[in-house]
């Protein structure tokens, strides 16, 4: 006999753990173009509003530094 609850059931837990898959790429994409809107905004700042080369090309690189620490972070964070 078949039984349509015990389909249903799977069903249904098979379209909540496609959701929940679907869920986390877009919260991963949504993190990666946020941290890239940051960093090239703190870049163009640093470009804009300092005029010692030195100093500009030090703090660019540890704005670089600083937003590959943070990805690796996050990405032990949800590993």
């Amino acid at each position: 006999m078949f039984n349509i609850e015990w389909l249903i059931i799977r069903f249904s837990a098979l379209f909540t753990l496609c959701s929940i898959i679907l869920d986390l790429e877009i919260v991963f994409f949504i993190i990666g173009f946020l941290l890239t809107h940051i960093s090239i905004g703190i870049c163009s700042i640093l470009h804009d509003y300092m005029h010692i080369k030195k100093i500009k090309g030090f703090s660019i690189f540890l704005v670089k530094i600083c937003s590959i620490e943070v990805v690796q972070n996050i990405t032990e964070f949800f590993f």
